[in-house]
């Protein structure tokens, strides 16, 4: 990826098959849709988009077929609910719950959702961005496109794609985004997939070839130099004129680490000494090597250099006064204070007021704060933790859906099942179920 462009954050609700079919023009491909139902159901599409990337989660209660006219990017649907079956000229792929099937452009690929809808995270990424990354990683052109086997990936494998997915839809979210650190994950999210998926370059891809030790010497001084210049290894070896592939492979050999690794160690000791003589804000500082003021930065720096950055930055003759400083205000936001104030508030409405008198700061500044610490809007972080306490409850205790609806704050049993089969692909009692949780019934309070 060479060039930058502004993450764009892109959502579409309605039940109109020619409006679905609109939006996804914009964010996938050219395409034919149309209902398979004649009754109105919902399709709910957000999601955000950056430099060939695109991340959304799609719920499509409708159910629906899918043609598209030829698509210039990659497909990796990750099905969270109902399910769909992908054909590719005679290729066909049954994407069911928990599965990651990936789809390369062509010209002839539908998509048939099951009568129960189709909800999945769709990774959307630029054909000749991932191309490039492959040629640049084996040290050829590539004589054909990357194609992927149109199967489900191995399910370790699907588990890593999508945690790996997840945590860079949470970066797009922050502000500032830690774009070094989003570049480094999605090649690292490329080259799992080529790893652990069969494609046409997996043996090529797939290679034990090394570099010169002194061509690993130079890339691993470039990367403790300056990592927030070079931010990959793929612009490294294309500064080195050598496959990316054959580099990794020596700078492990050389280090016994992995360039990710070093990168991440790199930019930890650049953000110390800028701490240190710098002249930035402590949160401006942070945010200029990739990093965020959050708890596991904190400890992260804690165990490399036995002291919060916070009194690093405080030795720095020219530090702005800290009282004000962004710093302070993680204790304010530390998880676990958070967290104790949503339990102790958990069948009462907490709106944005609530948590910005609990952290003493605006109501906007609460918003910037919650983004910067957990990735998270206010609410957002309100409700994915009362979700995790009624998830608790229906797989340990055997008090009705409904009691456990109110009794967590969600008011109804229909809005809990609707945010837990959003969240965790599956019913309320179907969790119940797969726990083993005995119940009083699903109509009544205990």
């Amino acid at each position: 990826m060479t060039s930058e462009s502004p993450i764009q954050t892109r959502s579409f609700h309605g039940t109109d098959a020619d409006e679905v079919s609109d939006f996804l023009v914009t964010t996938y491909a050219e395409n034919r849709f149309r209902a398979l139902h004649a009754g109105k159901r919902e399709v709910t599409i957000s999601g955000q988009q950056w430099n060939g990337i695109g991340i959304y989660d799609g719920n499509f209660e409708m159910p629906f077929h899918f043609e598209s006219n030829g698509s210039p990017n990659y497909l990796f649907s990750s099905c969270i609910n109902g399910g769909s079956t992908f054909t590719s000229g005679n290729t066909v792929a049954q994407c069911a719950v928990g599965d990651v099937v990936p789809v390369s452009p062509s010209t002839d690929v539908t998509c048939v959702s099951e009568p129960a809808g189709f909800h999945h995270a769709a990774v959307i990424l630029d054909a000749g961005e991932l191309n490039n990354f492959v040629s640049q990683w084996i040290g050829r052109p590539l004589a054909t496109p990357v194609r992927f086997d149109m199967k489900p990936i191995a399910a370790d494998a699907a588990v890593a794609w999508n945690t790996a997915a997840d945590c860079l839809r949470r970066m797009m979210m922050l502000t500032p985004a830690p774009k070094a650190a989003m570049r480094a994950l999605y090649e690292h999210m490329l080259k799992h997939m080529m790893l652990q998926h069969g494609s046409n370059y997996s043996e090529l891809f797939a290679t034990d070839a090394c570099v010169t030790e002194h061509t690993a010497h130079s890339a691993v001084a470039m990367i403790e130099t300056d990592p927030m210049r070079w931010k990959t290894l793929g612009t490294i070896a294309h500064a080195l004129d050598c496959p990316t592939g054959a580099l990794e492979n020596a700078i492990r050999r050389l280090t016994g680490q992995s360039s990710a690794a070093l990168f991440v160690q790199g930019r930890l000791y650049g953000v110390r000494h800028a701490l240190t003589k710098g002249d930035g804000s402590f949160v401006r500082t942070l945010q200029a090597f990739g990093f965020a003021p959050s708890n596991r930065f904190v400890n992260t720096y804690r165990q490399r250099f036995g002291e919060p950055p916070s009194t690093t930055y405080q030795r720095n003759p020219n530090a702005a006064d800290i009282r004000h400083d962004f710093f302070e205000l993680t204790d304010t936001l530390r998880e676990t204070n958070v967290n104790r104030f949503i339990d102790e508030s958990l069948g009462k409405p907490i709106g944005l007021a609530d948590l910005a008198r609990l952290t003493g700061l605006s109501e906007h500044a609460t918003i910037a704060a919650f983004k910067a610490q957990f990735a998270r809007t206010p609410m957002q972080y309100v409700i994915e933790r009362r979700l995790e306490r009624a998830r608790w409850r229906l797989c340990h205790t055997s008090a009705s859906i409904l009691s456990i609806a109110l009794d967590c704050g969600f008011g109804s049993q229909s809005y809990l099942t609707t945010l837990v089969k959003r969240h965790y692909g599956v019913t309320p009692r179907q969790l119940r179920l797969s726990a083993g949780t005995t119940t009083l019934g699903d109509g009544g309070r205990r």
